[in-house]
């Protein structure tokens, strides 16, 4: 009998070691699945993942339009760097609607730098293909190129503070001092201390660590907890800050005026990462005003627009969008975001890769690298999660953009100004 029971222990042990070793080995190839499309190299051509060449497209894209409509507007908001950058600036180029004011389109990119690249793309395809005299008779579009240079330039979502512009967008000091009390329950697994090393028993492991927490706290409690946005953990991840940054405080006045000079205005902030890969997601806040969600759905007719129901649904604090309409003393704002996915991260497993990649890039920056392979690996996984160099990716991402931006052009004219 005792015989048996250990044959029964020594078999389930090595059917425990052979789960974990399977699960680990899937856990380590898995890949998200590119769009079925041909890849088209004239798609691919708006993308310059170099911030420097970037600004260079914009810039130049801006005088053209200058050259050719009325009263366009530019400036440029430096944001010093104490490494030793040079050139980061925030770029605005404000086209004021040629005959009446009726209507402003905002559109952001690079409020997390890595982004930068598909956003930068996607603003100057609207530049070069949604600006005549005519589609701009009543509506004025203001663009903010790459909010966050920094984060372009040095390829990380955050800023040089690290804190995550799209936690720390606010006209009121209060938000600094919210407390994300989910926050404490995975503080420890995804801001680990050390060297980041991707060949550590806790790294080889993390898909079973993250999914005990899942079965402990449930996924979308441990969704909330992470991607909501803390005020008290400087060096983790999704950091909101102390106080508004920098180019958000100097933008503030500037906007305002020319926010205020339009009774509707419309944010369009353009964002990667989270959905399915390949797939153009319009996440939108459920918004307390109901004429909001009438215009907003009025713009999008037809789309499938994501109200916050779905289950991998979560809620940030400070976002660029809200921050943009809270600055308009009169008025109504529709606040909007373009998200393209890259790694499924609506599924468990692409939620929990991001994450891990998410966390061993913060780890390299706020305590170096195991070794130079680690650090190369590490930049290399983050820049893809961020800014795939799919050809196909990018040709889906081209080829969306440019139906959805030429349906808002067609609709927005039509929704009627409060």
């Amino acid at each position: 009998m005792l015989r048996t029971i250990r044959r029964l222990l020594s078999a389930m042990l090595v059917l425990a070691a052979l789960a974990v070793g399977a699960s680990t080995w899937f856990y380590a190839s898995w890949a998200p699945k590119d769009p079925p499309v041909t890849p088209d190299p004239a798609a691919a051509a708006w993308f310059a993942d170099d911030y420097a060449a970037a600004r260079r497209d914009f810039l130049a894209r801006g005088d053209a339009i200058a050259a050719r409509l009325s009263g366009v507007e530019r400036f440029a908001l430096a944001v010093p760097s104490r490494s030793g950058l040079q050139g980061l600036s925030v770029d605005a180029l404000y086209v004021p609607a040629q005959v009446a004011p009726k209507r402003l389109l905002v559109i952001s990119s690079g409020v997390h730098g890595v982004e930068g690249p598909t956003g930068s793309a996607v603003m100057r395809l609207f530049m070069a293909e949604f600006t005549s005299a005519e589609a701009l008779a009543e509506t004025g579009v203001l663009f903010l190129h790459t909010l966050n240079p920094y984060g372009f330039a040095t390829g990380r979502r955050f800023t040089e503070n690290n804190v995550d512009l799209n936690r720390n967008a606010s006209t009121s000091d209060a938000l600094y001092r919210t407390v994300n009390a989910g926050y404490p329950l995975v503080d420890a697994v995804i801001n680990p201390q050390g060297p980041a090393d991707t060949g550590s028993l806790a790294n080889r492991l993390f898909h079973l660590r993250a999914v005990a927490l899942i079965a402990r706290h449930g996924m979308r409690t441990l969704r909330q907890a992470v991607l909501q946005g803390q005020y008290q953990v400087p060096r983790g991840i999704y950091y909101g800050g102390q106080a508004l940054e920098p180019q958000l405080a100097a933008l503030a006045p500037k906007l305002q005026a020319i926010l205020e000079a339009y009774p509707l205005s419309m944010s369009l902030d353009l964002h990667t990462g989270y959905g399915a890969r390949g797939r153009l997601h319009l996440f939108f806040d459920p918004p307390k005003d109901p004429r909001v969600r009438e215009r907003l759905e009025a713009v999008f007719a037809g789309q499938a627009i994501d109200w916050g129901s779905g289950a991998d649904f979560y809620t940030v604090t400070g976002d660029v969008v809200g921050w943009i309409g809270s600055l308009r003393r009169s008025g109504l704002h529709l606040p909007a975001v373009f998200e393209y996915g890259t790694m499924d991260s609506q599924t468990t497993l692409g939620s929990i890769r991001s994450l891990h990649v998410t966390l061993l890039e913060n780890q390299g920056v706020q305590h170096g690298y195991a070794s130079p392979g680690d650090e190369a690996r590490i930049r290399r996984d983050y820049q893809e999660m961020f800014n795939p160099s799919s050809p196909a990716w990018r040709t889906q991402v081209i080829t969306d953009s440019r139906a959805m931006l030429r349906a808002v052009m067609d609709n927005l004219p039509r929704v009627a100004p409060p």
